[in-house]
């Protein structure tokens, strides 16, 4: 055996050599196909989570939906105690019957003009607030009813300030004739066909959808600066919310006075250089006179009214159930 090694000593040393690399190339396909079932195994795990991700219902999660009904309760709470804020001894409208309705119209309006008498607020004679339609004998629509009597109401809380602020001419006051722009039919007369009634516009409805609505109010008055600065206050803390939306105030004696001072055109410098003085301390004494006389005033504003508070449970609006007509 040794003397045939010696004679092929070099293939021994070939077989010998092969039979290692042999080995490691085993080895280590060993390991690597090793390596390969584990990734394998692993790669057909994540693509069976995958498929079960993909196969399974869509989001949210049952934990994400109580989440997020926890999230729109909050929400809705908060919603609901800003706008019993907001709402708080509102005016709504009111049904009544057409021959109640003028009798409410009547009593109001008497009781407008002698709270003006009795704080000497000047107005035109039987003024009618913008009403001079209905103060004239003609019967509104049954439709138009509530929100008339709505607008009656608050026609009264704003013209009961003038007294407190000492205003001291009431020149008109004018409101959104919602019956003319909705298109309103007119009372049939007997015997003919009744039309279709077209409702309010979508923009300005009375309170009771949506989140909220507005009214619009104008009215032009004189009195004195400081008594215009104390309207404003009193407009702000009605409890109706109101934001005035226009203001505008001309001083006529400012624009006399300021035209009597307005410069003449001198023929000689010499003259202009004398009378310099003395048109300047009489311009001087004119301005101190103005604020100390009434202004016109023109104010427009908007009242809000909001709808009904909103149920979470249910999803849906509830009924109103804070504010109330005053």
């Amino acid at each position: 055996m040794l003397n045939i090694l010696k004679k092929y000593i070099w293939l021994t040393i070939s077989l010998a050599v092969s039979f290692i690399l042999l080995a490691a190339v085993g080895s280590r396909l060993f390991f690597v196909y090793k390596s390969h079932v584990k990734e394998q195994r692993e790669l057909d795990e994540t693509s069976g989570r995958l498929d079960q991700l993909y196969n399974r219902a869509t989001f949210p999660s049952a934990a994400n939906i109580t989440r997020e009904n926890e999230s729109l309760k909050d929400l809705v709470d908060e919603y609901n105690e800003l706008h019993d804020l907001l709402a708080a001894d509102q005016v709504l409208p009111q049904e009544m019957e057409g021959a109640e309705f003028m009798t409410f119209l009547e009593k109001t309006l008497r009781r407008m003009r002698d709270r003006l008498q009795a704080g000497r607020v000047v107005f035109p004679e039987k003024y009618a607030f913008g009403f001079e339609d209905y103060w004239g004998g003609k019967m509104p629509v049954s439709e138009a009813i509530p929100r008339l009597v709505q607008q009656l109401k608050i026609a009264e809380n704003i013209c009961g300030l003038l007294p407190d602020a000492a205003i001291t001419e009431l020149i008109s006051f004018a409101r959104e004739e919602f019956e003319k722009q909705a298109g309103f039919t007119e009372r049939l007369q007997p015997g003919r066909q009744k039309k279709p009634v077209q409702p309010p516009a979508a923009g300005n409805a009375p309170a009771g959808e949506g989140l909220y609505t507005t009214q619009h109010f104008k009215m032009d008055f004189r009195a004195r600066e400081g008594s215009v600065l104390d309207l404003l206050n009193r407009l702000a803390r009605l409890p109706m919310f109101t934001v005035v939306t226009r203001l505008e105030i001309v001083n006529q004696r400012a624009e006399v006075a300021m035209g009597d001072a307005a410069p003449q055109a001198p023929s000689d410098k010499s003259k202009t250089a004398a009378s310099s003085a003395p048109a300047e301390e009489a311009s001087r004494d004119k301005r101190i006179c103005i604020g100390r006389e009434d202004v016109e005033v023109k104010l427009e504003m908007d009242i809000y009214n909001f709808g009904p508070s909103v149920e979470f449970r249910e999803g849906f609006v509830k009924k109103q159930t804070t504010g109330g007509s005053r």
